[in-house]
């Protein structure tokens, strides 16, 4: 929270920054800096750690924990003493809490990574409701720069990984702390730790950890005294697959689960109090976040949702509700099922069969046909294809498939969408391992199941059930169990098809009318552009036709167009020259269709580092966000579990797009010429930054193109930028308020999509999302 101190700590911290970048030693240091080498002296560029490592030391004075001034030695060692006075300091060492508030949203370098446990980042600011403000002892396995405590009344903090922060944190808040340092004993988790010696343990399970989570629970479990408090919090991969199995059995018998908290990643935050409970509250707490940190929950809102529970206002959005344990399904613990999956219907399982077990491609057939992602559709009137026409097995590689005899809806899936594909042909193909199967028993019609895969219910369900990233994407084991719908009789199927088909095609009759108008429109606007240009040309010709009476039918370079223009005929040429280059752009644009090519296999990281090389400027830089930490091909050989035979080679891309190679270029041309027109206009700055990045939702491929240049104006709805005919700047660089129109109707047009985000308080302002259909790895 922002407030009058705040804003004065953060003055006192920008003075000391921008002297202390001035001075020699510092200057020396940014300039040793290269793309493979960083100084030694490197934490002399770290200020607020330099600022913080002193003022501890200067506020605690002979009261300094030794291991917090260890660690911050590096920084506080390069420190500048003057330039920030004693009076200045001396505020921080009073408001050192509002210091470290501000340092630990700033900090450049200290990180703490637990291997075992990840920081309590998102749920940190909820633990002093949670525990209900309690006094104890408390274990922190991983400290989120000791956040978790502050607002507890005094208790005894031990903290393993993040001590040094949470060290200051306690300090600054009066908290009393120690440090633990885990037993060399491999015997079991915190085996040197006594049985119910603490009061609360706060930890967040790590998917790297090479502990289970079953061994990781009941440590915390035997730790906690009986009635304290276990807020325990597990990945959703982890709860929505067996991992958790030992979870379901053991709330099933103690009871004693208070809280489920689904968090804005997904993760679920479990709430143990050790002794028996009638009920348990359910929050789905994945929209309440805060403005400034999508990652992080907004604990004002969240309070908000407590006090409006169970009002009548809140009952087709049910954020928080209470339920017996009675009415617990064993097999699901996530509260977005609870608060709002239907109840009622038949269960998918009960009106389907279940599929063989996958096999491998060398067991199949070259003549076998195969379905992959890309024959599926988010429109049920797309989604129908005949198995005849399906691409034949590729013999030349080993993947798994389901071998299927139709009809059958193929089902893909990503954390906000659906695509399927369904025949109703009687016959066999192969459908790929990552994609889902469903074959209709005899009393439901095939095409009546495809429509309501995708209707708002059964999209609602199916996406909570979804869990992991990329081409690990997938869905809860037992959701064919958790997923209902309404099955009516076949005369109503039938009549509930053809509404859909309608719908669909109202749908798309409303889409190219919307379409067609702001083509016009856009027309429209290009013609009046390019009346202004001739208007400008027509004008010029006149002064040249006024200079060449002046100088008897003779014209120079040099020669000026009139006595009241300082234009000279050289400078009018070169003018029309680029006014004339401008109208045959335009007119060309003004065709309706350009031919972009054939659809391509595209590899994210490979096609932008190709365009940032070709488009090197001088205005700007290109930066991307995978190297050194993330790549998009296989490690290592990958080979199948059961018979040990290879499926993905060292190298192979994991996730590549399907579309027009030049259609995507002329997409990030458009992007960039938008942000150099519109964002990139103080001519002073020289950080102008156009940053990349990329991911995958398991049915698309997703490639952000951000840049920190000035913001979109608040007045501005970004969804208008991406319409025909919208232009803050119609007559310049020959756009004619084309750009963004443009970026949406090619994306759309290779069944892909745009959107733009405004994040005016953060570092990149504008960032574009190009959404575009991933490519099968089968």
């Amino acid at each position: 929270m922002r407030t009058q101190k705040y804003t004065e700590v953060e003055a006192i911290i920008a003075k000391y920054k921008n002297l202390a970048s001035e001075t020699k030693a510092v200057k020396q240091t940014q300039s040793a800096f290269t793309d493979f080498f960083a100084p030694e002296d490197f934490q002399r560029l770290d200020y607020v750690e330099q600022l913080i490592g002193y003022i501890y030391q200067l506020s605690a004075g002979k009261q300094a924990n030794e291991n917090v001034v260890k660690e911050y030695e590096e920084y506080t060692r390069y420190y500048i003493s003057g330039l920030i006075s004693e009076t200045e300091e001396a505020f921080l060492v009073d408001n050192f809490d509002i210091l470290l508030d501000y340092a630990f949203e700033h900090l450049n370098v200290i990180a703490t990574l637990g291997l075992d446990f990840d920081e309590p980042k998102e749920w940190s600011s909820l633990v002093p409701y949670l525990l209900k403000n309690k006094k104890g002892k408390i274990f922190i396995p991983n400290s989120n720069n000791g956040r978790e405590f502050v607002g507890l009344d005094r208790c005894d903090l031990v903290v393993a990984s993040g001590f040094a922060n949470a060290a200051m944190r306690a300090y600054a808040c009066r908290q009393n702390i120690e440090q633990y340092k885990n037993s060399e004993s491999k015997e079991s988790l915190w085996s040197d730790l006594a049985d119910d010696m603490f009061d609360a343990v706060l930890a967040e399970f790590s998917s790297f950890s090479e502990i289970s989570i079953e061994d990781t629970f009941v440590a915390c479990n035997r730790i906690v005294k009986k009635g304290g408090d276990i807020l325990f919090c597990i990945p959703k991969k982890h709860v929505l697959s067996e991992d958790t199995a030992f979870l379901h059995q053991y709330i099933k018998e103690q009871k004693t689960l208070q809280d489920i908290i689904q968090l804005p990643s997904g993760n679920i935050l479990f709430h143990f109090v050790k002794m028996p409970h009638d009920t348990i509250v359910m929050c789905d707490a994945t929209t309440l976040t805060q403005k400034t940190d999508e990652g992080v929950i907004d604990v004002t809102a969240f309070l908000r949702e407590i006090e409006m529970a169970g009002m009548p206002e809140r009952e087709k959005n049910t954020i928080i509700r209470r339920f017996k344990y009675d009415s617990l399904n064993a097999d699901i613990l996530l509260p977005s099922y609870y608060l709002r999956l239907p109840k009622s219907g038949v269960q998918i399982s009960e009106i389907t069969e279940t599929i063989a077990a996958p096999i491998l491609s060398d067991e199949c057939q070259k003549e076998d046909h195969v379905v992959t992602i890309n024959h599926l559709s988010n429109v049920f009137s797309k989604g129908r294809f005949n198995v005849d026409e399906l691409p034949l097995l590729k013999t030349d590689r080993i993947r798994r498939y389901y071998r299927v005899n139709g009809p059958a809806v193929i089902i893909a899936v990503s954390n906000k969408e659906m695509a399927i594909g369904y025949t109703t042909d009687v016959t066999t193909f192969l459908v790929p391992k990552n994609l889902f199967v469903l074959k209709p028993t005899a009393q439901v019609d095939v095409r009546f199941l495809a429509s309501q895969m995708l209707s708002r219910s059964v999209q609602d369900q199916m996406v909570r059930l979804v869990y992991g990233r990329g081409h690990n994407v997938t869905l809860a084991n037992s959701w064919r169990d958790l997923v209902r719908l309404d099955i009516p009789n076949i005369e109503q199927q039938q009549k509930q098809i053809q509404d859909t088909a309608f719908k669909d095609f109202a749908l798309q009759e409303q889409y190219v009318e919307m379409r067609e108008k702001g083509f016009k429109h856009s027309i429209r606007l290009r013609k009046h552009a390019l009346s202004q240009n001739i208007s400008a040309l027509d004008s010029l010709f006149s002064s040249l036709e006024y200079s060449m009476q002046e100088h008897k039918g003779h014209l120079k370079a040099k020669d000026q167009l009139s006595s009241v223009s300082t234009m000279t005929v050289g400078e009018a040429m070169g003018i029309i020259r680029s006014r004339l280059r401008t109208i045959c752009e335009r007119v060309a644009k003004l065709t309706d269709e350009q031919d972009w090519g054939k659809c391509e296999i595209i590899e994210p990281q490979m096609f932008i580092e190709e365009y940032e090389r070709e488009h090197y400027s001088s205005k700007f830089i290109f930066k991307h966000l995978w190297e050194n930490f993330e790549t998009n091909s296989f490690a290592k050989d990958v080979f199948d579990k059961k018979t040990g035979k290879l499926l993905f080679h060292k190298g192979e891309s994991m996730n590549t797009a399907w579309f027009p190679k030049r259609a995507l270029q002329q997409v990030l041309d458009n992007i960039v010429a938008n942000a150099c027109a519109h964002g990139f206009t103080d001519t002073t700055r020289k950080d102008y930054m156009i940053q990349t990045s990329w991911t995958t939702d398991g049915l698309n491929l997703l490639i952000k193109v951000a840049n920190n240049g000035t913001p979109i104006h608040l007045d501005v709805n970004s969804d208008l930028i991406l319409e025909y005919g919208y232009s803050s700047a119609l007559n310049q660089n020959g756009h004619g308020g084309i750009g963004g129109g443009e970026i949406a109707e090619i994306m759309r047009k290779y069944s892909g999509d745009v959107k733009i985000l405004s994040t005016p308080e953060k570092n990149f302002t504008v960032t574009y999302v190009l959404k575009m259909p991933l490519v099968s790895l089968y």
